[in-house]
């Protein structure tokens, strides 16, 4: 069994196209030989439509189990997305309430360090290495 539905799918449209080309060989031979034995024309049909249920079965499921694939990727991208989403908001109250934090600091601490002669980290601007 393949795991990888594009493997599979790719497998199966190659059966099909040996299938195709098959059941239109038989078709010709039908064709040419009807005149002369018409249940050997019959016999062709029914392997004709045969060969057409097969090729249909054949496509159609590793297509669909490739579109299924395909819809629980897109799923799971948007469950992803959603969690990136919160993530992004649970983040920024994180830093909304750190930078309060940090205000409140500076308001308490400003009037020691004004009389320690030190600068507010707000108005400070950093030193070049």
């Amino acid at each position: 069994m393949v795991d990888n539905p594009i493997e599979l799918l790719t497998k199966s449209q190659r059966a099909a196209l040996k299938m195709t080309s098959a059941t239109f060989n038989a078709l010709l031979d039908a064709g040419r030989s009807g005149a002369a034995a018409p249940e050997l024309v019959l016999t062709q049909v029914t392997d004709l439509l045969g060969a057409v249920g097969d090729l249909a079965s054949a496509t159609a499921q590793p297509l669909q189990d490739f579109v299924t694939r395909q819809r629980e990727l897109a799923d799971t991208m948007a469950g992803l997305a959603k969690l990136h989403a919160d993530m992004a908001e649970l983040v920024a109250a994180v830093a909304q309430r750190h930078a309060d934090v940090v205000e409140a600091m500076e308001r308490l601490s400003a009037p020691v360090l004004g009389l320690a002669g030190a600068t507010s980290t707000a108005t400070a601007t950093p030193k070049a290495d």
